[in-house]
């Protein structure tokens, strides 16, 4: 760190940031969201944490496509090829999230880089220790529809998602919140699990989290909610 200015090394975080080799890169400040659930959640992770980094890679509509939550004996298993697929794509938004990291670290930054697969979850409420989902909305890369996914203009709810906590300042990417999701109603209508249900008002997403974890672990894998999402879907193109 001798001879550098922190406007310099939050300077080579943010080059790290916009070097990513993910399909969507967002940043949340936390001096903007100080009493946000967000905020809270990630300062009981890295206290001295100063920007959040979401990163996104695209689910292939390919995959999707081939998904079904209902098996029958004997059938070939496609639920195996979108398993693959994401898996993949985890293992690069883990990398990713690395790279900012070790960015950080260069620089004398104290960091925590999160898994690609998700963040620790209190199984007594289902709830995760951060939300992946609500700071890429809070950084600008969508918003979050009925089916209590994120909805981003370009892929729709066809994402994965991942963070990096990180002490540099960087660049905010917030903006006003975008309104991608349609409230079409079709997610509900189809979810086989009858997990999601139209929302009252000053909600969002109404979601049975339970039901919705006991139909997918029972079928093997459940993505109804994401394939048949017409936001940016090239099946209504």
């Amino acid at each position: 760190m001798a001879g550098k200015t922190p406007g310099k090394i939050d300077n080579e975080v943010q080059k790290a940031v916009e070097e990513l080799e993910v399909d969507l890169v967002g940043v949340v400040r936390i001096e903007d969201i100080k009493d946000n659930d967000i905020a809270k959640a990630a300062q009981r992770l890295l206290p001295s944490v100063k920007s959040i980094v979401a990163m996104g890679m695209e689910i292939y509509p390919e995959f999707l496509d081939l998904s079904t939550p209902e098996m029958m004996m004997g059938t070939p298993n496609f639920n195996n090829m979108l398993t693959r697929h994401k898996d993949y794509l985890r293992g690069r938004l883990t990398r990713a999230s690395y790279d900012v990291a070790k960015a950080s670290r260069k620089a004398g930054l104290k960091t925590l880089p999160l898994p690609g697969d998700g963040p620790a979850i209190d199984g007594r409420f289902l709830e995760a220790v951060i939300s992946y989902k609500n700071v890429a909305e809070a950084a600008g890369l969508g918003n979050i529809g009925m089916n209590s996914l994120l909805i981003t203009e370009k892929y729709g709810p066809r994402v994965l998602l991942n963070l990096c906590l990180t002490e540099a300042a960087l660049k905010s990417t917030a903006r006003e919140k975008t309104k991608n999701c349609r409230f079409c109603n079709v997610c509900v209508a189809k979810c086989p699990a009858k997990a999601l249900a139209r929302p009252k008002d000053g909600e969002v997403y109404a979601l049975n989290k339970y039901a919705c974890r006991t139909y997918v672990e029972a079928s093997g894998g459940c993505s109804e909610c994401m394939r048949v999402c017409p936001v940016a879907s090239p099946r209504y193109q």
